[in-house]
């Protein structure tokens, strides 16, 4: 093997995942993609074919330990060391303490919670070798203020903690960990869970949510994916326990302040 450092994505073949792994390989890494869809390992090699001999695109669950398992045993044969962790998978369903069902509950939990929580314990032999290796959460504002649904707001709040929690914990084996707390992104992410089927619904929502924003528009995932490129560089070497808002100044909106005449 060659001296690129080894990355893994969880949720890295759409969205914001997607583009973290498009930015990683532009800069020399070696990027390993894990989801549980095979469509959209397809749809990610379909809308970004260069990354097709990039990345390994490989299907797996990061809700269960026997599928992480596998990946861990992956990784350790074809390549022994873990440079860098970053937990991007993510689902939501809407819903309020009386609408949202507890099924849809557990999934949110089991998924964007439970999920990282797995991957850094089964993969934390192979950070150790790393000698700096850093984890990144993939976070939401949600979870800094109550969103849309509880489940996906309080998964986040609890990836938070996790985040927080592991600062310590791993810090002693010189691994890093820090959060990324995204507003709305666009994203497939609405789609795929169906929280919108329509489009035209979708860029009412988006325009509603840009004049919001005090920068007037919402993210892309490259946002995302240059904060993610910076945090796990050397660069960011004493930075852990950040919670990072990347959200174009939302958290900090006023609608008590004048108008600007521009």
């Amino acid at each position: 093997m060659d001296n690129k450092k080894v990355i893994l994505i969880t949720g890295g073949s759409s969205g914001i995942g997607l583009s973290i792994a498009e930015k990683l390989t532009g800069q020399n890494y070696k990027v390993i993609s894990v989801s549980r869809n095979q469509e959209k390992i397809e749809r990610a090699v379909k809308e970004k074919p260069q990354l097709k001999n990039k990345v390994d695109f490989i299907p797996g669950d990061v809700s269960s330990q026997e599928s992480i398992g596998k990946l861990f045993s992956y990784i350790q044969n074809q390549y022994g060391v873990l440079h860098g962790l970053i937990n991007s998978a993510g689902i939501i369903s809407i819903g309020t303490l009386e609408t949202l069902s507890p099924a849809d509950w557990q999934m949110m939990l089991n998924v964007n919670l439970t999920g990282p929580f797995l991957m850094a314990k089964t993969m934390l032999p192979l950070l150790k070798k790393a000698n700096g290796a850093s984890v990144i959460n993939i976070s939401s504002i949600a979870g800094l203020r109550p969103g849309t649904s509880i489940g996906y707001s309080v998964s986040k709040a609890g990836l938070d903690m996790l985040t927080r929690f592991l600062v310590a914990d791993l810090g002693p084996y010189n691994i890093r960990v820090n959060s990324i707390n995204p507003g709305l992104v666009k994203t497939h992410l609405h789609f795929d869970n169906n929280i919108f089927t329509s489009r035209e619904d979708y860029d009412k929502m988006i325009e509603g949510a840009r004049v919001r924003h005090p920068l007037k528009r919402v993210g892309e995932p490259v946002d995302i994916a240059n904060m993610v490129n910076f945090l796990i560089s050397d660069e960011a070497s004493w930075i852990s326990g950040a919670i990072i808002p990347l959200a174009g100044g939302v958290t900090e909106e006023n609608g008590f302040l004048p108008p600007k005449r521009m």
